[in-house]
This record gives structure tokens, C-alpha cells and sequence, in this order.
């Protein structure tokens, strides 16, 4: 499945794997890829069911983490810290729902990026999906 968008003389093909474990984008012109969407198909994520489970494991060598698709929050959060703890990278809300709070009951997700990687946890401490980029 291929999906074109253009965006002010930007243009990028969106492919979906045969599986549905990631969506990955190129950019059209170079034929590169600019970014993963690694999904966890976690319970109670807003996606769930739609895509099959990715299996990675991302190594961060420098903090002697690896994160995989169980990995809660809290195990990793350090990469988001400064030397006292306190989380330095604030998260963006993201919020799939419409106005009214019953349109989506899982809930808002939480992302937050780091080193070309932006990481959607849920409520409860989850990974939803793991985007990296260019």
C-alpha cells in the first residue's frame, strides 16, 4: 500500500509494510528514507489491532538502555533527564479524540523526542509507537 503526499514542494511517499508492523516514509525525490514508525500494537493504545506487534530493540550505547517494545516509561525515562532528575523535555499531548472527552476512551498519549527519535507513551507508562527520523 503506498500513500503520496505533497506538502509545499515537499514530496513523500508513506509505505506500509505487507504486515503492518511499520509505516516507513520516504522522500520521493532522493528515494531515502526519512522515517520509521515502529509500532507496539500495546492493549489499550488507540491503534491497537491495526498493526502487528514490531519486535526492536533500540540500544543506546551511551545510557546502557535498551528499549523494546515492553519497555515502560520509567525504565528509560533517564534519557529525558538532567543531572538531578528532573525531566528536561517536556512532553507534547497527543490527543486523537475530538472535542468531547468520550470520543476516545484510551485516553491522551504523551511523545517525547530526543536524538531523532520521538517516543508516543501512553497513560500508563507504555510505548505506543517509537518514530525515528532523519
Amino acid at each position: 500500500m503506498t500513500e503520496m503526499y505533497i506538502e509545499k514542494n515537499r514530496c513523500s511517499e508513506r509505505k506500509k509494510s505487507f504486515v503492518m508492523i511499520d509505516d516507513i516514509l520516504f522522500n520521493c525525490k532522493t528515494r531515502r528514507v526519512i522515517k520509521f514508525v515502529l509500532h507496539t500494537n500495546i492493549p489499550g493504545h488507540y491503534d491497537f489491532g491495526i498493526y502487528s506487534r514490531c519486535h526492536f530493540n533500540l540500544a543506546l550505547e551511551k545510557e546502557g538502555i535498551v528499549i523494546d517494545p515492553y519497555s515502560k516509561f520509567e525504565e528509560f525515562n533517564s534519557i529525558f533527564t538532567n543531572s538531578d532528575g528532573e525531566i528536561t523535555t517536556k512532553p507534547v499531548v497527543l490527543n486523537r479524540g475530538g472535542p468531547n472527552e468520550d470520543e476516545n476512551p484510551f485516553g491522551a498519549n504523551f511523545c517525547y523526542g530526543t536524538n531523532q527519535m520521538i517516543f508516543e507513551v501512553m497513560e500508563n507508562g507504555h510505548i505506543g509507537s517509537v518514530i525515528l527520523f532523519e
